[in-house]
């Protein structure tokens, strides 16, 4: 009786507490991005940003547009004719000449800015499950399900198997990215540590990335960091390593937050911040420490954060449950007012929320009721009723 009392309790207080002021819009069917299910996400040649999502691809223009090619939505790019294999894209990248490479579980498509062309012939692909896909100067290399990399340099196709002669010691390629400090490709793997290829010509000769003499292991992620050298993480740490200087420790997770909290993705901004995806939404981190942490009450929907992606403007993208959307570029931690953080979420069918300064007026059909007051007019008369019962019933009244 007593926790119900209490759970009645809290509820009238959520009811009553203030929450932002938000407008919201809701896009036409044919806008928006494709999908919340984002696997991949790229800087166009045109000034746009490419996502790949488990329902095609969408661009979100440099106009502020958004264009979708998929199964329902067919039609053309900036890059040319999309005609998917799979209505699930698991990676895109573009090549030296911008034309866009297309992963999907089943094959690999590349444009040649007429059309694509499909590849699933196992003599160019020993596996079709594309994982990622990352650009070399020149050179395309393709992680393929549990058979390792394959390289496309010049038109012509070389598989390097797991366990072979040139070190790749791997199976499962998960992530790959380049140092452009250093011109090294740094590559994780799922299980077996991470490896980098330091030269682009000559003998292929795939190293093990170690620290303190050991291997590095349980960690699969990289990502490009913007000053040199590339971070290296998985659920519980960062780390950061450079071909000349090795791998040092950023931070762990409890660095982020005194309850346990998993570290899903990292992106840093051309500025110098490390921002960390987690459970317990956004976290900012430079050399000073931390600087900021944006959860859903800053008005990016969900705390569990998936993925972000920083791109060529200064904007955060963030991918969250149900929804994707951006903080503008942030001009330092100091003038960042947390509560004011603009995000639109451009996912359709889902609305687009923009942090506002005015209160929405809902459009309430005929028969409900006209809006808050009334909601808590109800709520606590019937609070109020209960509450004489109880009070009758301890009484005995």
């Amino acid at each position: 009786m007593h926790r119900a009392l209490i759970l009645s309790v809290a509820l009238l207080f959520l009811l009553i507490s203030p929450s932002p002021a938000i407008s919201i819009d809701v896009p036409d069917f044919d806008t928006g991005i494709a999908s919340a299910g984002v696997t991949d996400a790229i800087n166009g040649r045109h000034g746009d940003v490419i996502f790949a999502t488990d329902s095609g691809i969408s661009m979100y223009t440099a106009n502020g547009t958004w264009h979708s090619v998929n199964a329902r939505h067919p039609g053309e790019t900036a890059y040319g004719l999309l005609a998917p294999l799979d209505t699930m894209v698991s990676a895109i990248a573009l090549d030296a000449r911008g034309h866009l490479w297309i992963g999907y579980p089943n094959g690999l498509q590349i444009g040649d800015g007429k059309g694509y062309r499909a590849i699933q012939d196992q003599q160019f692909l020993k596996n079709r499950n594309i994982g990622c896909i990352a650009r070399w100067g020149d050179d395309m290399w393709v992680a393929t399900g549990r058979a390792g990399l394959h390289r496309y340099h010049d038109g012509a196709w070389t598989w390097y198997k797991p366990l072979g002669p040139e070190g790749l010691g791997c199976y499962t390629v998960v992530s790959m990215a380049v140092d452009a400090a250093s011109d090294a490709l740094v590559i994780g793997s799922e299980h077996d540590g991470i490896r980098v290829l330091k030269n682009r010509t000559g003998e292929v000769r795939f190293e093990q990335v170690t620290r303190e003499g050991e291997p590095v292991r349980g960690v699969s992620a990289v990502r490009v960091d913007p000053f040199g050298g590339v971070y290296l993480f998985n659920r519980t740490a960062v780390l950061h390593y450079t071909p000349d200087g090795g791998v040092t420790a950023v931070l762990d997770a409890g660095d982020l937050s005194a309850f346990p909290v998993a570290i899903n993705d990292i992106a840093a901004t051309p500025e110098g911040t490390l921002l960390i995806a987690s459970d317990n939404g956004i976290y900012g981190w430079n050399s000073s420490g931390f600087t900021l942490h944006i959860t859903s009450g800053d008005g990016i929907r969900a705390n569990v954060v998936k993925k972000l992606f920083i791109d060529a403007d200064g904007r955060c993208w963030f991918v969250v449950p149900g929804n994707v959307g951006y903080i503008p570029p942030m001009t330092g931690p100091a003038t960042l007012d947390l509560k004011a953080v603009p995000v639109q979420v451009p996912y359709e069918p889902e609305v687009t929320v923009n942090v506002s300064s005015e209160t929405p007026t809902p459009d309430i059909p005929a028969g409900e009721p006209a809006g808050i007051p009334e909601m808590l007019s109800g709520a606590w008369a019937s609070f109020a009723e209960w509450i004489g019962g109880v009070g009758a019933r301890l009484t005995g009244a």
